[in-house]
């Protein structure tokens, strides 16, 4: 279980995540909402322990405090996935997936690849270098395949992107589920989300957790907006 007890998180001195609380169960897949400026990315980046920000409060994972863990460990059982990745153009993206995988496949890779609709030299480039915006979601949504990590939390990964590409991130959504990993999801894609089934809904406004419960809230947001709240 991922857990989060009175999360304060400040950026520049200022404020931006309020007494977060918080539990992520394995084997569940969650929705963070909100409106724009509300904190979701904060919160995501909080958990990997971002130096930018100031933090009070614990985060634990299967009960180990991890709080103040290094990034670079936390990233060895956390995937996240940038909303705007960044383009490294001087380092292959081959060599980054040789230092990064334990295992580097390059079969099974090009075949992922070609599947999630990434270009055929995808491997022979920059990492990221050239991609356009939904190239770099379909190459975002391959490292969290290939990482294998138990906690994965997407970032906006269905904005920007077909409907081939959706269908293929649903089908992963759920098969992160079978696996048992805990999946969350930050979105603002009332159709897609409202299509998926969703274990836990959690609403972020103003830095405050405004609604934690089942996904039919979306119905409300969708026709009244976020003064529901």
């Amino acid at each position: 279980m991922l857990k989060i007890e009175g999360l304060n998180v400040y950026s520049d001195n200022k404020k931006i995540l309020e007494n977060i609380n918080l539990e992520f169960e394995y084997g569940k897949l969650y929705l963070i909402f909100g409106p724009n400026g509300s904190g979701k990315t904060t919160l995501a980046k909080a958990i990997l322990n971002d130096e930018s920000l100031k933090k009070e409060g614990k985060i634990f994972l299967d009960n180990v405090d991890i709080t103040n863990e290094r990034t670079e460990n936390i990233a060895k059982y956390t995937y996240y996935s940038f909303q705007d990745p960044v383009e490294i153009e001087n380092i292959r993206t081959r060599t980054l997936l040789m230092y990064i995988l334990d295992n580097f496949d390059e079969k099974k890779i090009l075949s992922l690849g070609k599947d999630l609709g990434l270009p055929e030299d995808f491997l022979d480039r920059g990492v990221n270098y050239n991609l356009s915006g939904g190239e770099k979601k379909r190459f975002s949504l391959l490292l969290s395949i290939l990482l294998n990590r138990k906690v994965i939390i997407l970032d906006e990964i269905d904005s920007g992107v077909d409907i081939e590409f959706l269908n293929k991130l649903k089908y992963y959504l759920y098969q992160f589920k079978k696996e048992n990993k805990i999946v969350i999801l930050i979105s603002h894609n009332f159709k897609f989300v409202k299509e998926l089934d969703i274990d836990k809904v959690i609403v972020l406004i103003d830095g405050k957790v405004k609604y934690v419960g089942d996904k039919n809230i979306l119905n409300k947001i969708e026709e009244y907006g976020f003064k529901v709240f």
